[in-house]
C-alpha cells in the first residue's frame, strides 16, 4: 500500500525536552528509527510467513483452515503485545487503537483461512489499508506513499489477443438415458461440451432416431446463459475453459455439425463423434399385489420380473425373511443380442441402430421351498448395457415411486405323533354307560383346525378299519383320539387348512380293558407282656393298577367309633397297625378298594375283631415353661392319666443338681393335681414324671414326657416412693412421682390419696417408674406384685406429699423498677445529665431519653421458682422514619433479680412489650399490670453530625488564574439540638492547629460558614477537618472519615509545542505535538476550518497526534489538564496552524476493470483522467495478463510479471490517453498534483 507524500519537505527540529522516551530498549543502545525499522520488518516477515502458509494449505480441508486461523491469531496477538511492551518511540499506541488493530488482524485471519472464496489480493489490500490508519508515520521524509492509494489510483485496462478456440463434446464418453413413462421423476440428461478460448454463440447438431433411423437437424442461437432451456452455460473453469450442456429430449444418436462464437468465427471440434442417448432401464415385478402361498417341501417357486431398456441388464433385488435380508443379482440379455458396448461387436455395412432400441424381457427370481417362513421380493436397482443405473429403492424412499413388493408365504406342514408308551397300554374302564379312553396326540407346526385320520384294528387277523377324521379346532391346546374298544389304533394322515402333513413315530397305540381291583387281608394280634393284647396288625394285598386305596369303619363296643377311614399305598401290599389308646372290643369292617382305573369298588370281606387292653400313661396338663413362683411358696400341677385305673404316679423335683422323689397313690380320676413342696431356695426347679402304675392289672410304665420348669424368685417384690420433699406442680398441670421397685418385671401396683378409699392401678416394666398425678394431697402406696408373687410396701417410703405451686410474678411498681447505667466513658461528665426517673403515660411506662449508644438496663424483682425466662418483643421506630422493626427476644435470670438490656444502638423510639414469664414450674405466664399489657417506651436521641459540605470539598485553583484566596468552609450540621460546639483542625503546610467554636447556630439549611484563618499563596495542598461536634442535650460524635475534611490545592498549567515546524500537509499526514504538565491525561482543543474538536490523550501519553482525514486549516486553540474536578487550561504563546491539502486521484478506464479483446494488428486506446490541482504527473505499468477463474470478469493481478514501466509529467489537462497494441494489463503506480502525491514512483 502507499502513503501520500507532501511536495515540500519539512524543516526544523523537535522542541527540547518536549518528549521524554520511556522505551524499554535504551535509545543510546538502539535509536528510535532503528527500533521502528526492526518492528516493521518483523511485522512484514510475520505476514509473509502467514501468506506462504495460506498458499501451502489452499487444497486442505476446513480443519486445516481453522487450525491456521487459531495459530496465526495467537502469533499476531503475541507480536502486538511485544510491541506494546517494548514501548518503541512513536509506536506506543493507545489502548483503543491496540484493540482496533487486534480486531482488524482477527478479521483478516478469519477471512483468509475460513472464507476461501475471497480473493487474496483484494483481502490483503483492504486489510492493509485499514491497518495502516493505526500505524503512525515515522516522519514526513519516510512516508513516500499513502496507505489508501486504492481510493486514488483506480481502474485497470487489460488488452488480450484472442487465440483460436476449440470444443469437445462428451469428453468422458458417457452414455445417457431418457426416462420412460414409468420414471417421470428422473431429470432429462444433459450432454456436456467443453469450450476452450471462447464462448459459443450458435450451435447446430443432429439426432438420429434408434427406432426409425431418420436424422433431424436442430439449431440454437445465443447468448447462452445458465437459465437457457436447451443449450446453457454450466460453469466457468480456469484458463478460459468453460462448460456448456446440451439437453437431450429424445433417444437417439447426437452429433455436432457446427459451432460459432460471438464474432461468427468457427469453433473447432471433432465432427465424427456420436453421443448415444437411450431409454432408461426399468424393472417391475408382475402381479406384485398378489401374494403367493406355498407349502414347505421340495421344489421352488418363481417370482416374475419384467425388465426394459438396453441389454444386457444387471438387476439387483433383495429378499427379506426372518433370517435377514439378502441382496441378490440377475444378469441376463436376449439370445443373440450384440451392441458396440459388448465384446465381439461387428459394425454392419449399413448404419443400423436397432441394437439401441428399447428391449423387453421376462426374468425370474427363484425361491426354494425347503425353509418355511414369510418372504418378500423387491427390485432395488437396475443397470443397462451402457452403464445407466436407476436406483429404484432410492426413488421409493423419497416417495417418488410406489414400492413393488411381492410376498411369498411358505407354510410349515403339520406333524403328528401319538403320546403312547408301547410298554404301558392304555386301559379302558368297563364301568359306566360308554366306556372309553383318550389317546393324546402331539401336533406340531401348521395352523388349526387340523384333520387327523386314523384306522382301528381289533387283532392281527382282522383288517384295519378306517375311522372318521378327528377335527382339532383352532386354538385348542389338547388333541386326542377317543378309543371305545380294545385293539390297535394307528394314525393315517393329518392336514390343516393349507397343507397336507406328515405322521411321525410313534404312530400307533394299543388299547386294552382294565381289570377291577381286589384286596385280600390277613391279621396278627399285637401282644404286650404285662397287659396282653394291645392291638392288631392287618396285612392287605391288592390286585389291579396302582396306586391303591382301601377304606374301612371302626367300631368300639358295638358302637361306630370312626367312619370311612382310608389308607393309600403305591405298592400292592399294605400293613395297618391298629393300637387304640382306649380298651374295649374293637371291630374293623372294610368297605371299598380303589386303583388307578376304578374308584370305590365295594368289597365283601369278613370283619376283624380284637379286644384291646391299653397301656397306662401320664402327662402334665400345664405348659412346660414360663411358670414362676416366690421363695417359700408352693405350686399345684395338673396331670392327665391313661388306662383303666386306679393309678399310682411317681415324680421328682430337681434343683441345682439335687433331686427329691415324690409319689401320689390310688388316683381314681383321669385328671388330678399334684402339690409341690414349698420352694426353699431361689432358682430354677424341674418337675419330671418318672412312671405310672395301673392298679387294675399291676402294670407299670416308665414315662418320657417333657418336664415342667419353674422359676423361683429370691423374695417378694417391694415398692417405695422416691420423694424426700413435697413435690410441686403447676395449676391445671400434673407432676411425675418417682417410684422404686424390686423383684422381677413386670410389676402391678396400686396407690391412692390418704383418707380416700379409691385407688389407681398401674403396670410398670422398669424398676424406676413414674406415677403421674394432677391433684394435691398425700399419696400412699397400697400394694405391689410382680411376675412371681405378691410383695410388700416399704413402710418408711410409702407416702409422698404433692402440693400446687404459686405462679411466678414480676414487681411492676415504679418505685421497685430500676433504670440503671451511666454516661459513656468518652463523653465528659458535664455534657450528659439525663433524668433516671421512670414515669407513666396512659398504659405505657416511659423511660428517660438517652443518647445513642448509652449504656442502660432495666432491673426487675421476680417471685417464683428460678430459673426465670422472660419473653418479650421490641418494636423499633427509626427516628427518620421507615418500616418498624419487630424482634422477638428472651432474657434468663437464675435469681430473683432480672436485668433487661436497653437497646440504644440506633436513634429512634423503642417499645418493649413484656409478654410471658416462666419459671421451673410454670411455663409462659402472661405478664400484666393492672390487667393491662406491660409496655415500656424509650426514646434514643440522635447524636449530631458535622461534615464538610460537598460544595467546598477538594477545591482546586489554577496558578495562572488565582494567586491566593480567602474562602469560607461550609459545614453541614445535622441532627441533635443546637446550639452546637465544634472542634476543628486546620493543617497549614502539614502543621496542625486545633480551634474550638462554641454556641454555633447553623442557618435554616443546616449550613454553618466558617471563615478560613489563612490565605493560599503557593502551589500545594491545604486541609481543614471537623474533629468533634456536641449539642445542647449532651450528645456528641467524632469524625474520623474523609467526609469531615476538605483540601485545597493550587495546580500548575500545561504547555504545548510542535515536534517539528509544519505549515502545510496532505490528507493522511500525521501532525504531532509535545505536551508538558503535572500529570496526564491532557485535553487538546483544536479546529479544522470552522469545525471545532477536542481530543483527550491517554494517561500514559504526552504526545498529541492529528491524522489529517480531510482538507482544511488546522488550528490549536488551547490545551488543558484535569486533576480531580478542576481543569487548568493554557493557550499557545503563538498560533499553531497548518494547511491540509486533499489528495489527487487518477482513474484508468474510468476507474473500472476494462477488458479489450484484439485481433492481431489492432490497437486499444488507454485513457487516464485526473482529479486535483495541475500540473499532474503519473506512472503506470503493463503486467502480464492473467485470467482469474474465480472472477471470470477479472483479468490481471499484482503477482503477475511486469512487462513495461513508464512515467509521464507536466500534464495540465484533466484527461490523458495513449494507444497500446501489446497484450497486458495496464495499472497506475502513482499520481502527483501541485501539492500531494499518492503512490510510489517505480
Amino acid at each position: 500500500m502507499s502513503n501520500p507524500v507532501a511536495l515540500k519537505a519539512s524543516t526544523g527540529s523537535r522542541p527540547k525536552n518536549a518528549f521524554t522516551s520511556n522505551s524499554r530498549i535504551p535509545l543510546d543502545y538502539c535509536d528510535g528509527p532503528t527500533q521502528r525499522m526492526y518492528a516493521a520488518s518483523s511485522f512484514a516477515l510475520l505476514q509473509a510467513c502467514k501468506i506462504y502458509y495460506y498458499f501451502q494449505m489452499t487444497q486442505s480441508d476446513y480443519a486445516a483452515g481453522f487450525f491456521g486461523f487459531i495459530l496465526w491469531l495467537l502469533l499476531d496477538v503475541l507480536f502486538i503485545s511485544t510491541i506494546h511492551y517494548l514501548r518503541i518511540p512513536w509506536l506506543e499506541l493507545p489502548a483503543l487503537r491496540l484493540i482496533i488493530a487486534f480486531l482488524t488482524l482477527t478479521i483478516f485471519n478469519f477471512v483468509l483461512f475460513t472464507m476461501r472464496e475471497v480473493p487474496f489480493g483484494t483481502l490483503a489490500q483492504s486489510s492493509t489499508s485499514i491497518l495502516w490508519t493505526f500505524v503512525p508515520s515515522f516522519s514526513r521524509r519516510e512516508a513516500s506513499y499513502h496507505a489508501d492509494q486504492d481510493a486514488h489510483l483506480l481502474g485497470r485496462h487489460t488488452v488480450l489477443i484472442t487465440p483460436y478456440s476449440s470444443a469437445v463434446m462428451n469428453p468422458e464418453d458417457q452414455c445417457f438415458c431418457i426416462p420412460v413413462a414409468n420414471l417421470p421423476v428422473i431429470e432429462q440428461p444433459e450432454i456436456p461440451i467443453i469450450f476452450n478460448g471462447s464462448d459459443p454463440y450458435a450451435i447446430e447438431y443432429t439426432i438420429t432416431s434408434f427406432e426409425t433411423g431418420t436424422t433431424t437437424t436442430h439449431k440454437a442461437t445465443g447468448p447462452f446463459k445458465e437459465s437457457s432451456s436447451v443449450f446453457k452455460k454450466a460453469r466457468s473453469g480456469q484458463d478460459g475453459v468453460s462448460v456448456y450442456t446440451l439437453q437431450a429430449t429424445l433417444p437417439g444418436a447426437y452429433k455436432l455439425q457446427k459451432l460459432l462464437d460471438k464474432e461468427g468465427v468457427d469453433i473447432r471440434f471433432f465432427k465424427g463423434k456420436e453421443v448415444f442417448v437411450v431409454g432408461c432401464p426399468e424393472a417391475r415385478i408382475d402381479h406384485h399385489k398378489v401374494s403367493l402361498d406355498r407349502c414347505a417341501g421340495k421344489g421352488d417357486v418363481d417370482v416374475p420380473i419384467v425388465v426394459q431398456g438396453l441389454p444386457p441388464w444387471r438387476v439387483t433385488y433383495k429378499r427379506q425373511s426372518k433370517l435377514g435380508t439378502q441382496e441378490l443379482l440377475i444378469e441376463e440379455e436376449p439370445a443373440g443380442y450384440s451392441s458396440p458396448f459388448l465384446k465381439g461387436w461387428s459394425p454392419p455395412a449399413k448404419q443400423d441402430y436397432s441394437w439401441a432400441k428399447q428391449h423387453e424381457m421376462n426374468l425370474s427370481a427363484h425361491l426354494g421351498l425347503g425353509t418355511p417362513g414369510d418372504y418378500s421380493f423387491q427390485v432395488t436397482k437396475i443397470k443397462d448395457g451402457c452403464g445407466n443405473v436407476i436406483d429404484l429403492q432410492g426413488l421409493v424412499s423419497r416417495g417418488l415411486r410406489e414400492p413393488e413388493i411381492r410376498h411369498v408365504k411358505v407354510r410349515s406342514r403339520p406333524l403328528v405323533t401319538m403320546k403312547c408308551d408301547p410298554r404301558k397300554p392304555i386301559k379302558i374302564v368297563t364301568l359306566g354307560d360308554s366306556p372309553k379312553a383318550k389317546i393324546d396326540l402331539d401336533i406340531k407346526n401348521g395352523e388349526g383346525p387340523f384333520h387327523v385320520g386314523f384306522v382301528y384294528q381289533k387283532n392281527d387277523i382282522e383288517q384295519p378299519e378306517p375311522m372318521k377324521d378327528v377335527v382339532i379346532p383352532k386354538g385348542q391346546e389338547s388333541a386326542f383320539i377317543t378309543a371305545n374298544r380294545p385293539g390297535l389304533y394307528t394314525l393315517a394322515h393329518i392336514k390343516d387348512d393349507h397343507c397336507e402333513g406328515e405322521v411321525q413315530l410313534p404312530r400307533d397305540c394299543t388299547v386294552s380293558v382294565a381289570t377291577l381291583p381286589t384286596v385280600e387281608i390277613s391279621t396278627t394280634t399285637i401282644e404286650d407282656q404285662c397287659v396282653g393284647a394291645i392291638g392288631v396288625s392287618i396285612a392287605a394285598t391288592f390286585t389291579g393298577e396302582g396306586p391303591w386305596k382301601v377304606c374301612y369303619d371302626v367300631y368300639r363296643n358295638d358302637q361306630l367309633d370312626r367312619a370311612n377311614v382310608c389308607q393309600g399305598s403305591d405298592k400292592p401290599r399294605l400293613t395297618l397297625k391298629m393300637t387304640p389308646e382306649l380298651s374295649g372290643a374293637f371291630k374293623y369292617k372294610f368297605k371299598s378298594v380303589s386303583d388307578k382305573n376304578y374308584k370305590a369298588i365295594k368289597i365283601n370281606l369278613p370283619p376283624v375283631f380284637q379286644n384291646i387292653h391299653p397301656q397306662p400313661s401320664a402327662s402334665f396338663t400345664e405348659k412346660q415353661s414360663g411358670i414362676r413362683a416366690c421363695k417359700g411358696s408352693t405350686k399345684r400341677l395338673g396331670v392327665q392319666l391313661v388306662g383303666n385305673g386306679p393309678w399310682d404316679i411317681r415324680y421328682q423335683v430337681i434343683h441345682k443338681g439335687q433331686s427329691r422323689v415324690f409319689t401320689e397313690n390310688n388316683i381314681v380320676s383321669k385328671t388330678t393335681n399334684i402339690t409341690l413342696p414349698a420352694f426353699e431356695n431361689e432358682g430354677t426347679y424341674s418337675v419330671d414324671l418318672e412312671s405310672v402304675t395301673d392298679r387294675s392289672n399291676g402294670c407299670t410304665k416308665a414315662l418320657s414326657v417333657s418336664d415342667v420348669v419353674i422359676e423361683v424368685s429370691n423374695g417378694p417384690p417391694t415398692v417405695s416412693f422416691q420423694c424426700e420433699a413435697p413435690v410441686e406442680f403447676p395449676e391445671g398441670g400434673s407432676v411425675d412421682i418417682p417410684i422404686h421397685l424390686t423383684g422381677g418385671a413386670p410389676w402391678y401396683l396400686t396407690y391412692g390419696i390418704e383418707g380416700q378409699d379409691s385407688y389407681s392401678a398401674v403396670k410398670s416394666d422398669s424398676r424406676n417408674a413414674l406415677v403421674t398425678v394432677s391433684k394435691a394431697g398425700t399419696y400412699e402406696l397400697r400394694s405391689v406384685k410382680d411376675s412371681f408373687c405378691k410383695g410388700n410396701v416399704v413402710e418408711q417410703a410409702y407416702k409422698c406429699v404433692v402440693v400446687q405451686s404459686e405462679r411466678p410474678t414480676m414487681n411492676l411498681k415504679i418505685d421497685s423498677i430500676r433504670f440503671r447505667g451511666g454516661p459513656r466513658g468518652d463523653v465528659p461528665e458535664d455534657e450528659i445529665s439525663p433524668s433516671e426517673k421512670i414515669s407513666r403515660e396512659g398504659d405505657h411506662f416511659v423511660l428517660p431519653p438517652v443518647c445513642q449508644d448509652a449504656d442502660r438496663s432495666l432491673e426487675f424483682r421476680l417471685t417464683g421458682k428460678e430459673p426465670f425466662e422472660l419473653r418479650y418483643k421490641t418494636v423499633f421506630k427509626p427516628a427518620k422514619g421507615g418500616k418498624d422493626v419487630v424482634t422477638e427476644r428472651k432474657e434468663v435470670a437464675y435469681h430473683s433479680t432480672m436485668r433487661l438490656p436497653v437497646i440504644t444502638d440506633q436513634p429512634g423510639t423503642v417499645f418493649y412489650h413484656l409478654e410471658t414469664l416462666s419459671d421451673s414450674i410454670y411455663k409462659d405466664v402472661k405478664v400484666q399490670h393492672e390487667k393491662h399489657a406491660v409496655v415500656f417506651r424509650h426514646v434514643i436521641r440522635t447524636p449530631p453530625k458535622a461534615l464538610i459540605h460537598e460544595s467546598t470539598k477538594k477545591q482546586q485553583f489554577c496558578k495562572n488564574e488565582v494567586a491566593g484566596v480567602t474562602d469560607k468552609i461550609a459545614i453541614k450540621i445535622e441532627d441533635g439540638a443546637g446550639p452546637y460546639t465544634l472542634a476543628i483542625e486546620v493543617r497549614i503546610l502539614d502543621v496542625p492547629e486545633k480551634v474550638y467554636m462554641h454556641d454555633v447556630v447553623p442557618n435554616k439549611h443546616g449550613i454553618y460558614e466558617w471563615t478560613l484563618p489563612a490565605k493560599f499563596a503557593d502551589v500545594g495542598v491545604y486541609g481543614v477537618s471537623v474533629l468533634r461536634v456536641s449539642d445542647s442535650n449532651g450528645c456528641s460524635s467524632s469524625n474520623d472519615d474523609k467526609h469531615s475534611s476538605v483540601e485545597f490545592e493550587i495546580l500548575d498549567t500545561p504547555t504545548i509545542a510542535p515536534l517539528r515546524s509544519v505549515r502545510d500537509g496532505c490528507v493522511g499526514d500525521k501532525i504531532e505535538f509535545s505536551l508538558q504538565g503535572e500529570s496526564p491525561p491532557f485535553k487538546v482543543y483544536y479546529s479544522l476550518d470552522k469545525s471545532k474538536h477536542e481530543s483527550t490523550l491517554d494517561s500514559h501519553s504526552n504526545k498529541f497526534s492529528y491524522l489529517a482525514t480531510k482538507p482544511g486549516v488546522l488550528r490549536i486553540s488551547r490545551v488543558c489538564q484535569t486533576i480531580g474536578r478542576k481543569q487548568c487550561c493554557t493557550q499557545p504563546p503563538e498560533e499553531l496552524s497548518a494547511q491540509i491539502w486533499d489528495l489527487p486521484t487518477a482513474k484508468i478506464a474510468g476507474g473500472s476493470n476494462l477488458i479489450t479483446n484484439l485481433r492481431d494488428g489492432d490497437r486499444a486506446e488507454i485513457e487516464v483522467t485526473f482529479e486535483g490541482e495541475a500540473p499532474f504527473s503519473f506512472g503506470y505499468v503493463r503486467r502480464e495478463a492473467h485470467f482469474d477463474p474465480k472472477q471470470p470478469d477479472h483479468v490481471g493481478g499484482h503477482a503477475e510479471k511486469i512487462l513495461e514501466k513508464k512515467k509521464l509529467s507536466g500534464i495540465h489537462d484533466k484527461k490523458y490517453s495513449f494507444f497500446a497494441a501489446a497484450e497486458g494489463t495496464f495499472e497506475l503506480t502513482f499520481i502527483r498534483d501541485k501539492h500531494c502525491q499518492v503512490g510510489r514512483e517505480q
